[in-house]
């Protein structure tokens, strides 16, 4: 897997200091992880690219194979929503429907008026991959630190392999 994650973690460099790339990637992601030493199985026909932006954030819900490696990544929020999601088809309609309804019904909690969230649902043919926010240019705006401070960890600060797993789950079954 070290071998895998240092494809991952070029792609990501590559993808956050190169936006003329970035933008190939996010338009036909399929040749450039090919590129970059992916397989890409014949039988996934979609790939769609969602970029994290300062106030807005993207989550996957995975298929089921690829839960437990998928929520090694996410915060215990999103892993409980995710979890909920996965275990209840109206619930998982609201979320995709409408993040902030469903983020309320799962956490008791509103989101701050200026943060976005969308979720994506995983299938066997299309699967979702997110552009995460370079940690070294990351920078919370007052919304994001309240959130912290109350304990809604939605935010990822710095980590030292940022999103890897969730770009690892297309080549792995």
């Amino acid at each position: 897997m070290t071998k895998e994650i240092n494809f991952y973690k070029l792609l990501l460099e590559r993808i956050w200091s190169d936006e003329q790339f970035k933008n190939c990637f996010i338009a036909d992601p399929k040749p450039i992880l090919c590129e970059f030493g992916v397989k890409v199985p014949k039988f996934l026909k979609q790939i769609e690219v969602h970029e994290d932006r300062p106030k807005l954030r993207n989550y996957i819900l995975p298929i089921k194979e690829q839960l437990e490696r998928y929520m090694e990544e996410q915060n215990p929020i999103i892993a409980q929503v995710i979890r909920q999601a996965l275990a209840d088809n109206a619930f998982k309609a609201k979320l995709l429907q409408n993040p902030n309804t469903g983020m309320k019904e799962a956490t008791g909690e509103d989101l701050p008026k200026d943060l976005t969230i969308c979720f994506y649902e995983d299938t066997l043919t299309v699967r979702h991959l997110v552009i995460p926010i370079n940690p070294d240019n990351q920078q919370l705006n007052d919304s994001q630190l309240d959130m912290v401070a109350g304990g809604i960890a939605f935010p990822i600060l710095k980590q030292p392999q940022p999103y890897i797993l969730g770009l690892i789950a297309i080549d792995k079954f």
